[in-house]
């Protein structure tokens, strides 16, 4: 039972990433670029091209997650050794239109998503894609938006 829980975590990592990514990792994206970024949800560190960047909204809330799924099927946190969500970006078709005096914005994003969670056992792992067209607004910051599925 054990292994088939925590195979589905790491499949659950790519599924709710490429469904409903964050509004701020979004808009973190865009910020700062197309790239691979590196996840390590247990610790909160995050990089991009392989350079530190800060921690994105993701890390907290995959962590959050997996601690109360760890609890509930009766897992110890410590046998989780590593949680990694690795994420290929592309930001393409970026256009920002004026309307009524407010700024409206809009994406093409392509993911490309792999997760890996380490045991003392085994390692699980995960691979996801998708392309998706977020409008999105600027507001204090931060990505809120509407997702649109592409074809």
């Amino acid at each position: 039972m054990r292994r088939k829980v925590i195979q589905d975590f790491a499949n659950v990592f790519c599924q709710h990433f490429i469904q409903l990514p964050s509004g701020y990792d979004l808009a973190a994206f865009v910020f700062l670029g197309s790239g691979r970024y590196e996840l390590n949800i247990l610790t909160g560190e995050c990089n991009r091209q392989g350079l530190p960047i800060p921690k994105l909204q993701t890390c907290d809330d995959f962590k959050d997650w997996l601690l109360v799924q760890l609890d509930k099927h009766r897992i110890p946190p410590e046998g989780i050794k590593n949680a990694i969500l690795k994420i290929d970006v592309t930001v393409s078709q970026l256009q920002v239109r004026e309307s009524f005096g407010n700024e409206f914005a809009s994406a093409l994003f392509s993911f490309v998503c792999a997760s890996e969670i380490t045991t003392d056992e085994v390692s699980y792992y995960s691979n996801l894609s998708d392309q998706k067209a977020w409008a999105f607004d600027w507001y204090y910051n931060r990505l809120y938006g509407s997702v649109m599925k592409l074809g």
